[in-house]
């Protein structure tokens, strides 16, 4: 097994698979956290015919004990990530109105607060090293909310932030936490779409210390 890997976090079929599939050409191994084992278990095939070692561990981002988990399961079967990207999120439909604050709660705790976890979790090896990237799937919600997806907006909005925190603390110690905000609604086939995604995040990591940017913006 080669010694780089990228983790996936909320590992799914446009963003993450596109993330995957741009790390793996690059010689990365993919470690992918998702809550669906038979997800996992075909993106791993998926990933192998096309020449990417790639392996699945199961974790509820919404569980701050089944993130840590499945990280330090992960740590055991290969190298730490040098790259960790955070793609859960809830696109729970709702006016603000009427925006159960129970589920906005619960919807903030994945969105998140998962991702402050799951960060915090690949942190001292990062910091060890001093170098890595935490990187996040952002919306341009964060911006521009609207209120058919009050739960949605507010994540985004409070997700951005926490990135741009972690950026400015991080960055001095060599890690890179920055962003990726898809301002709009993903194609494939057409401008935004999942391939230019990972582009995205591609080139937040391949930025050298000093250059660090908190943001790319899709639209």
């Amino acid at each position: 097994m080669g010694s780089k890997v990228c983790a996936i976090v909320g590992m799914g079929t446009e963003v993450g698979a596109a993330v995957a599939r741009r790390f793996g050409a690059e010689g990365y191994c993919v470690a992918m956290i998702s809550r669906d084992a038979g997800k996992l278990e075909r993106y791993e095939h998926e990933l192998a015919a096309r020449g990417v070692t790639a392996q699945g561990f199961v974790a509820d981002a919404g569980s701050d004990e089944s993130i840590v988990c499945a990280i330090e399961s992960m740590r055991h079967a290969m190298p730490p990530p040098e790259v960790l990207v955070f793609n859960a999120a809830v696109p729970r439909e709702s006016a603000p109105s009427v925006l159960d604050p129970e589920a906005l709660a619960a919807d903030l705790r994945i969105g998140v607060l998962g991702a402050l976890i799951a960060a915090r979790a690949v942190l001292p090896a990062m910091r060890a090293a001093g170098q890595g990237s935490i990187l996040f799937t952002g919306g341009g919600l964060a911006m521009e909310p609207v209120a058919a997806a009050a739960s949605l907006s507010v994540q985004k909005a409070a997700l951005r932030n926490l990135v741009f925190s972690l950026h400015q603390e991080l960055s001095p110690a060599g890690v890179h936490a920055a962003i990726v905000t898809i301002a709009g609604v993903l194609r494939e086939g057409s401008l935004l779409d999942s391939a230019r995604v990972a582009d995205a995040f591609w080139t937040l990591h391949s930025q050298p210390g000093g250059q660090f940017a908190r943001e790319i913006v899709l639209s």
